[in-house]
């Protein structure tokens, strides 16, 4: 929405789909919107010098955590395109200077300023979970201090009433504050977003019936015999019950697939009938299916019924397949569907099915109940989802029940769904959501396949797999996302290697008694590393177990924590090994030369139109596909 929000500002008219490779119009002030982008990913320098003030850095480990940030290519080269990225740093970045300022005022309990930077921690979880869900990471972190925060408070005798004060304002402020900033930010999403889009028929068809000008707002609300109709499921991703003359068993080519389409096509329409099918929708007197009825569903494509097959479904050995078999003078006893209403949320008399607003279960004569699955059908069946008929009829799961979605009948007029249905926010971003999360575990790696867009977790912190951000021509503009190699790997190595090994020793000489350091040096040791490694740790290890496509940026929140640590570690060995005089020396050279190898790398930052060969003696190593990718030569 922020990036919709840079587009109105720019004022786009909403005609542009934005679609890869095509040619700005005139009418598109890109430049505005990637600005406006660049401006919120450009914050997180800021933030960055802020939070380590916080956290106990001097003026230049905090100046020299900011320049790190500020002079890595990676989170340069993301600010300068309309993504989402930048808009989930600046929130990440908020996030941490929220907690370490709350944290910075842990001497002041519920005092005017422990209260705002509180609060401002929470509306920050709420912003970075709803710009990405790799914001949860963040939410974990806040969390897991916490919990060590009230344990010490335990362990410190501190007295109950206070505890509980605690605990009550950390639930309100960390987790119903976020919450409440989550849902706000889909109830303006729907607000918003209240006309006919490319991507609602995802959604359920209450929802979709109060969009302006979605074609379901502006059909009959009555469903009777003789009407032609559409059956969505209640399982998100299921989508209507569908069928096609093309899409048969491999075993029985006299049947066709009946599975569920996401989409709204022309092979999703039924015609209800009781005994043999009506020749029309003129034909009196009008029959409503009530409660108990059974109907048949003959499909107006291949005029097949909707049956309950004899053989096993593909994805298991029992229950039964669904079909679209037998004709308008061959039917069967499995062609007959008993219908059970579950509810209907309109306020008309209840007892007869009606669309969009009726849930409703169909049970087949055989006593099998129609059932949608999260199983897809293989290539054969086109992938799309299948449905079964499960012989247990008893329970009432989500994908036991349908609803009618469109209706075709002139016998009806068409009806006012503002006055029949009304916005349920929490089923919609909850429908919403299952659809997202669905989205994004499809997409998977294809292991046969290269490409030069992606690559591993492991290989994140060493910058071994730079990504290419557009075409590779002579002529074209080129930009190419590889950070600053100097501060990815001392950052690496700072958090693979030296903070566990530190860690561990310092452990160690506290368990013999040879510590020399005062409680209030550990204390402000941990309190600042455990932040810092802490969130590069969760902001990067869940990744390897990720099952989804991974790219490059992926890694770049993990990274902003890992430079910041990087100052924190630069500092330490100052304090302990040199004179404090020579902290901004170190200070400045350590900038000098993060602040020279961005500027060599500048030309992929900022693009270059020459050809690639020409930027040759920057190719590092034998990996960085900067012009010649040994992969794509095989």
């Amino acid at each position: 929405m922020l990036i919709g929000l840079g587009e109105y500002l720019s004022g786009h008219n909403g005609t542009f789909t934005y679609a890869s490779g095509s040619v700005y119009p005139d009418y598109v002030n890109y430049v505005f919107q990637r600005s406006f982008v660049a401006v919120i990913g450009a914050l997180i320098v800021p933030f960055a010098y802020r939070t380590c003030r916080f956290l106990g850095f001097g003026r230049p480990a905090a100046t020299m955590a900011a320049a790190f940030v500020l002079f890595d290519n990676a989170l340069c080269v993301m600010s300068r395109f309309i993504l989402l990225d930048p808009i989930l740093f600046c929130f990440t970045a908020m996030s941490l200077l929220g907690y370490s300022g709350f944290a910075g005022h842990q001497h002041q309990p519920f005092s005017a300023a422990w209260w705002r930077w509180l609060v401002f921690t929470g509306v920050s979880l709420g912003c970075v979970i709803s710009s990405k869900w790799i914001g949860a990471f963040s939410v974990s972190l806040v969390g897991l201090c916490t919990v060590e925060e009230l344990a010490n408070m335990y362990r410190g005798g501190m007295s109950v009433r206070a505890q509980l004060k605690h605990w009550g304002a950390r639930i309100i402020c960390l987790i119903c504050l976020p919450l409440l900033v989550y849902l706000l930010s889909f109830q303006l999403h729907f607000t918003l977003l209240n006309r006919r889009g490319t991507g609602d028929y995802k959604m359920p068809s209450q929802f979709q019936a109060l969009q302006r000008n979605n074609i379901i707002a502006h059909q009959p609300h009555d469903v009777a015999v003789g009407s032609q109709i559409t059956l969505r499921s209640h399982m998100p991703g299921v989508g209507l019950i569908h069928a096609n003359a093309t899409n048969r068993f491999p075993d029985n080519a006299d049947e066709l697939v009946a599975a569920g389409m996401p989409g709204k096509q022309a092979n999703n329409w039924w015609q209800v009938a009781l005994g043999m099918p009506t020749k029309g929708n003129d034909t009196p007197p009008i029959r409503f299916i009530a409660d108990g009825d059974y109907i048949r569903l003959l499909h107006v494509g291949t005029k097949r019924f909707l049956r309950a097959g004899l053989a096993k479904p593909h994805s298991q050995n029992w229950d039964w397949r669904m079909v679209a078999a037998g004709n308008t003078s061959a039917s069967s006893v499995r062609d007959f569907w008993r219908v059970r209403i579950i509810d209907d949320v309109s306020p008309r008399p209840n007892g007869q099915v009606y669309a969009v607003t009726t849930r409703f279960q169909l049970i087949n004569r055989s006593g099998c109940i129609l059932t949608a699955t999260t199983a897809r059908l293989p290539r054969w069946g086109r992938g799309i989802s299948e449905l079964i008929c499960a012989k247990d009829n008893r329970t009432v799961g989500e994908g036991t029940i349908w609803n009618v979605e469109q209706v075709k009948d002139q016998r009806f007029k068409n009806a006012n769904y503002r006055k029949l249905v009304k916005r349920r926010l929490l089923r919609d971003t909850i429908w919403l959501n299952r659809e997202m999360a669905r989205s994004n575990n499809a997409l998977v790696p294809d292991s046969d396949r290269y490409k030069i867009t992606e690559s591993d977790a492991w290989s994140w912190p060493f910058l071994i797999y730079p990504m290419r951000m557009g075409a590779w021509k002579d002529d074209s503009i080129k930009y190419y996302e590889i950070g600053n190699p100097v501060l990815w790997w001392a950052s690496a190595l700072c958090c693979c290697v030296v903070y566990p090994l530190q860690l561990i020793y310092l452990v160690l000489q506290h368990r013999r008694g040879t510590l020399r350091w005062t409680g209030d040096e550990i204390r402000q040791f941990w309190n600042a590393s455990k932040v810092l490694w802490g969130g590069w740790v969760l902001h990067y290890i869940p990744f390897f177990l990720f099952g989804r496509v991974l790219y490059l940026h992926h890694y770049l929140p993990a990274l902003y924590f890992g430079l910041l640590l990087l100052a924190f570690e630069i500092q330490c060995v100052v304090r302990w090994y040199l004179p404090e005089r020579t902290m901004w020396p170190v200070a400045i050279a350590a900038v000098a030369i993060a602040g020279y190898v961005f500027v060599l790398f500048l030309p992929f930052t900022f693009g270059w139109d020459r050809p690639a060969k020409e930027l040759t003696h920057l190719q590092w190593l034998s990996t960085w596909n900067i012009f010649y990718d040994r992969h794509l030569a095989l």
